[in-house]
């Protein structure tokens, strides 16, 4: 099957359980041997193995190998927005700069436990996203950027500051970090150096 020009959207939406069990599976199965093999040596075969699943069972949910990857990067970095509002939750109300700083200590926590596993997703997302798919993800996360301004305490002082800016400082350090040095993510002059360049750009006095 030629990969390049396979359509990306999944075949079968996982309705009933046994049915988000089985897409769960060949997700994990596909993450698992993304970190082992890297995308260029993985197989069908070998998704279908790991995932224990029929390669024909396998096809009724996906068409090839990249729409298993298309599906699976969405499905990771959607999980962030969900987290984020929900962590934003959490804070509704307080002063922004504490807002900012749980928001990021959740983030970075978030993407250190398994950062091999981002590591790879992240040089993947470059190959088998297209645009129309970041378009919606980077509004969305700029959207929960916005939302923590309007509800923090003192939003009224930061009404000239633009949410997609920190997300874009976010982005690319924390995802630049993953692909090249995963481990900084563990150290505190990570963490407060990433803290003090979203700060300095929203002009919020370090503590």
């Amino acid at each position: 099957m030629n990969t390049e020009s396979e359509p990306l959207k999944s075949r079968r939406k996982p309705v009933q359980q046994r049915s988000r069990i089985t897409q769960g599976a060949i997700l994990d199965a596909f993450v698992r041997l993304l970190v082992e093999k890297g995308y260029v040596r993985l197989t069908i075969r070998d998704i279908a193995l790991v995932a224990g699943v029929g390669i024909g069972t396998l096809y009724e949910y996906f068409p090839g190998k990249k729409s298993i990857a298309a599906h699976c990067i969405e499905q990771r970095f959607s999980d962030v927005g969900k987290r984020m509002e929900d962590w934003g939750r959490d804070v509704d109300g307080l002063p922004l700069q504490v807002v900012v700083e749980y928001l990021l200590d959740q983030l970075i926590k978030m993407h250190s436990l398994h950062s091999n596993e981002w590591s790879a997703l992240i040089y993947l997302e470059r190959l088998v996203s297209d645009k129309q798919s970041f378009e919606v993800l980077y509004h969305k996360i700029a959207q929960i950027w916005q939302q923590a301004f309007i509800v923090s305490s003192d939003s009224a002082a930061y009404s000239d500051k633009l949410p997609e800016v920190v997300h874009a400082a976010v982005y690319g350090v924390l995802y630049q970090t993953l692909m090249l040095s995963p481990e900084k993510l563990m150290y505190p002059a990570f963490s407060m150096q990433l803290k003090a360049l979203v700060m300095g750009y929203l002009q919020i006095p370090s503590s």
